[in-house]
């Protein structure tokens, strides 16, 4: 009688394990790179994928047509591209490598700006594409005008920065750090607004666009939603506490969040309740020896029907959100 208790046991959590990871059929697959990235960034309208080389290559790709527009190369090429960001309208792309910052034109490819930047960690750039958001392992954020080649203002913290986020309507800026803290700050005078405590090192932090609200998640650890008014209140704690983060992506209705994990998953989440609407791992080219991949970026479309991935693995795909129809 006891084996049979079990025995069921077993397979009423390997019944809810299924429910919980889904095997998800894509809607489109494409390989973008045979030896996996090190870097990708989708631009927020979905028109483009820039992806980076160890060798310091980076790619711009037509999502639409699937096919390279522009190859692009810093200076100091050797360390590769390890981030990047678009402007909203995909008119301005800007590179990072880990001691150099440069400056795109879209779709030519014009290199409008340069600087050589030592101990880059993140980038973020504001929607029209002229101020940045610089992340560095030098215990600081710094807000910089790209146009005139100005800091504005620095951002400090006590440990790395290791993450940095701005909404598009450019109120605020986000910054994470390995001295535990996720950080919000008042772009019109570069004040901090409230700061949080993770209680370890800060893997990513994201703002949705309007503002709203901001995401802070700690390696291995919890992951918290805020609201970035008043002091910061917790609105919700996403139901797992041990994940880490490596891409994530809010509605523009502020209703669901995409996030991307170091492990492969795909999640999407209810931003009020943080509770799992689904989840499901992308499969990687059969050859990938582990059979694993970090989610180096993702995005919703406009009304979060569908949502386009990039991995490590080299691999783009699209899928169809079925929370959207709840």
């Amino acid at each position: 009688m006891r084996n049979k208790l079990i025995i069921g046991c077993w397979l009423g959590l390997l019944s809810l394990l299924t429910a919980c990871s889904e095997n998800k059929l894509a809607l489109n697959t494409v390989i973008h790179a045979d030896t996996g990235s090190y870097s990708a960034t989708i631009s927020p309208d979905l028109k483009y994928l820039m992806t980076g080389s160890i060798k310091g290559f980076g790619r711009v790709w037509d999502l639409k047509n699937n096919k390279v527009l522009l190859s692009l190369q810093h200076q100091d090429s050797d360390g590769g591209m390890t981030s990047a960001a678009f402007s909203a309208r995909s008119d301005i792309l800007v590179t990072m490598e880990q001691q150099s910052l440069a400056r795109w034109r879209l779709p030519s490819g014009q290199l409008i700006g340069y600087w050589a930047w030592p101990n880059l960690t993140d980038i973020a750039i504001s929607a029209d594409g002229r101020y940045a958001l610089i992340g560095s392992t030098d215990n600081q954020a710094v807000y910089f005008d790209m146009q005139l080649g100005k800091m504005l203002f620095v951002m400090p913290h006590h440990e790395k920065v290791t993450s940095v986020s701005l909404s598009k309507d450019g109120r605020y800026a986000l910054t994470g750090s390995n001295d535990w803290h996720a950080s919000l700050w008042d772009l019109n005078n570069g004040e901090p607004l409230w700061s949080k405590n993770l209680k370890y090192k800060v893997a990513l932090v994201a703002l949705s666009d309007d503002g709203e609200f901001a995401l802070a998640n700690a390696f291995i650890g919890e992951t918290h939603i805020y609201k970035t008014q008043g002091k910061g209140q917790l609105l919700a704690k996403l139901a797992d506490n041990k994940m880490t983060l490596i891409s994530a992506d809010f509605s523009d209705d502020g209703r669901i969040l995409a996030a991307g994990r170091a492990s492969k998953s795909i999640d999407i989440w209810d931003v009020k309740t943080g509770q799992q609407n689904e989840t499901w791992q992308p499969k990687v080219k059969h050859r990938v020896q582990p059979d694993s991949a970090t989610i180096l970026d993702l995005k919703l479309n406009e009304n979060a029907t569908m949502l386009i991935s990039e991995s490590s693995a080299g691999i783009g795909q699209s899928w169809t959100i079925k929370s959207s129809n709840n």
